[in-house]
């Protein structure tokens, strides 16, 4: 029964509970959670593991006055229970209604509207230099995965402990990212939970003195004292921590309230920067969540049905599989996204040739610019909304070597709905297509991206391919999916009058529009793009005679996106082509909604284009 929630006025009334009653209100946030996520969509284990501590944050600090800063926003869902969002929670994710990660338009409790890890620390510090400044009493704290302890997290630390400001650092410790957490680091927090950092030397000290005849074991258990004694200024294990300049307080038990309380509250008028190594376990609560904590990071929004349909993320990995059982130079590389790009086989079948490096997409990016310096073929996955990380990279340690190329397999490109602004994959054609040497493509169905991947293992240069979240459409078109051959497109329909020239996932939506409109006997044509650099300005030239209208349809930012390169292709050679407009993403970020919603609200959904071709054949008339 969902009591305390009710009828609190949160966060103030928590000043009033004591510990039995932050214990049931633990109790009923995680019910909450259990019963709304699933039905929303949204991030469950993560959120389900920090109850306990964020009920001891709010309960110790005055976050109307202090501030709290979530890194990623995987873990803010209590945050927004206890603050003023529980009548609102059922909308997460959804139109309208609450956001799945902090955001400020929602809440003053909110400080940035989140997506990406590792931002929390630098933000964090960047408050406190302000107020400072400004000579505001606030205490800022901030709250990380271990997961997002990426190199952005690294800089903030190393920067906080130098500048030795009065923050407070939660490190909430559940071994996982979206997958497990990777890397030297996370060996060594494990090293912190468990006490292993000297019990190598411990063994080898035991190993030599009981050799040692007639006194050896009492030399063994005074050594044994002695070095317990010694060892926190010996080893510490929380060294790492203290050399950067910050207190280190753990680790402990994320869960137990009776021991979180009394720690923040003596923690609280700490000077300096302080960090507390909270341990959690993603997932608490929820049946089943400690045997699949990747199902329960964030589960479907509904049950999925038993289904032939194959994603594109998939399709790409059967289609690297394929290739990868040909060619021993292939190496796939992916940023913390193991299950999410759908590569659980592939590192299955070539554990030596899979490199998952962590939240960290630079050094993956340049890696494989190593990687392939020495002949193997490397294909770096990651979501287009992270690649983004990752720019300098790309043009620095890939495109600027003249002897070095890389694929770069873009997965959820185009809007991915109820995640919202963060995650959109809307930008990488515009910060790519500017890069020397860059390939960009996009394939409209399964067979085109195979074909495509298999033609970027030929190139010598690197190839950016690019595909949306979701399921391959079957487009039932004859007669397609013709050779690839660089910067030309495929004519898929002849028309009159007007031409859609659609670019990746948008080919399914035009498609369905220029079918709807034959029923009315209006003959549009239908082109796709394939490629928007380079762009063959011949073929597409000749594709375009005959039409007045040239409409491009792409699910990225308008500004440097495809129909900016359809458009400078043309005035740069002159071409003969009819009007041309533009339709893609406007200038603004795109709220969470699903994509429908989203593709309606920009009007470039089916709708919005039929109304949007027979205005300009109304025009015409």
């Amino acid at each position: 029964m969902i009591e305390l929630l009710n009828n609190l006025n949160l966060p103030k009334d928590l000043e009033k509970l004591d510990i039995s009653e932050l214990k049931k209100l633990a109790s009923e946030i995680r019910e909450v959670i259990i019963d709304i996520v699933p039905k929303t969509g949204g991030h469950m284990g993560t959120n389900l593991g920090v109850v306990e501590l964020t009920i001891a944050a709010h309960k110790v600090f005055d976050f109307t006055n202090d501030r709290i800063v979530f890194d990623v926003g995987h873990q803010a869902y209590p945050h927004k229970l206890l603050t003023g969002r529980y009548e609102k929670f059922h909308t997460l994710r959804k139109k309208d209604g609450i956001c799945g990660f902090p955001n400020p338009a929602e809440s003053d409790f909110d400080c940035f509207l989140t997506g990406h890890a590792g931002t929390s620390i630098s933000s964090a510090l960047g408050m406190c230099i302000g107020y400072d400044a400004k000579k505001a009493n606030k205490k800022v704290v901030a709250v990380i995965g271990d997961g997002s302890m990426c190199g952005l997290a690294f800089e903030g630390l190393n920067q906080a402990g130098a500048l030795k400001k009065d923050m407070l650092v939660i490190l909430n410790d559940n071994k996982m990212a979206i997958s497990p957490t990777v890397g030297a680091f996370s060996k060594y927090l494990n090293r912190i939970r468990s006490g292993e950092l000297c019990q190598s030397i411990i063994k080898e000290v035991h190993e030599t003195l009981h050799s040692v005849p007639v006194i050896g074991d009492r030399l063994e258990e005074f050594s044994e004292k002695a070095f317990y004694k010694l060892r926190d200024n010996l080893l510490p294990p929380d060294r790492f921590f203290t050399e950067l300049g910050f207190t280190y307080y753990g680790p402990v038990d994320g869960h137990d309230l009776d021991e979180l309380i009394p720690l923040l509250h003596n923690l609280k008028d700490v000077k300096g920067p302080v960090i507390v190594h909270t341990l959690t376990e993603k997932g608490k609560g929820a049946k089943g969540a400690a045997q699949d904590p990747y199902k329960f990071h964030s589960p479907p929004s509904q049950p999925k049905k038993e289904s032939k349909d194959i994603s594109y993320s998939q399709c790409f990995v059967d289609t690297l599989i394929d290739e990868a059982k040909k060619d021993e130079r292939i190496v796939a590389i992916t940023a913390a996204m193991v299950q999410g790009t759908n590569l659980e086989d592939f590192f299955t079948q070539f554990p030596d040739r899979s490199i998952d490096t962590g939240i960290a997409e630079g050094h993956a990016v340049t890696m494989a610019g190593g990687i392939n310096y020495t002949g193997m073929k490397p294909v770096v996955m990651i979501y287009s909304t992270f690649l983004q990380r990752a720019y300098d990279n790309i043009m620095h340690d890939i495109c600027l070597q003249e002897n070095v190329s890389a694929i770069f397999a873009i997965d959820r490109a185009g809007l991915v709905g109820n995640d919202g602004a963060s995650h959109h994959g809307v930008f990488d054609i515009s910060y790519l297509r500017h890069l020397p040497r860059m390939i960009i493509m996009a394939p409209k169905d399964g067979e085109e991206l195979s074909k495509m991947f298999n033609w970027a293992l030929k190139q010598k240069e690197p190839v950016a391919l690019r595909y949306p979240r979701g399921n391959i459409p079957e487009l039932n078109l004859q007669e397609t999916n013709s050779d690839i051959h660089i910067g030309k497109p495929e004519m898929l329909i002849e028309g009159e009058e007007i031409l859609i020239a659609a670019y990746g996932g948008m080919v399914q939506n035009a498609l369905e529009v220029v079918r709807e409109l034959q029923k009315e006997n209006i003959n549009i044509g239908l082109m796709n793009l394939r490629f928007v650099k380079p762009l063959c300005s011949e073929t597409f030239s000749e594709m375009c005679k005959g039409y007045e209208t040239v409409i491009t349809l792409e699910d990225h930012a308008i500004q440097g996106g495809a129909g900016s390169a359809v458009l400078e292709m043309i005035n740069e050679n002159d071409l003969k082509v009819g009007k041309l407009i533009r339709l893609g993403i406007p200038d603004k970020f795109i709220k969470y909604a699903s994509v429908d919603e989203q593709l309606q609200s920009i009007g470039i959904d089916k709708a919005g284009l039929i109304e949007k071709v027979k205005s300009l054949l109304i025009v015409k008339v």
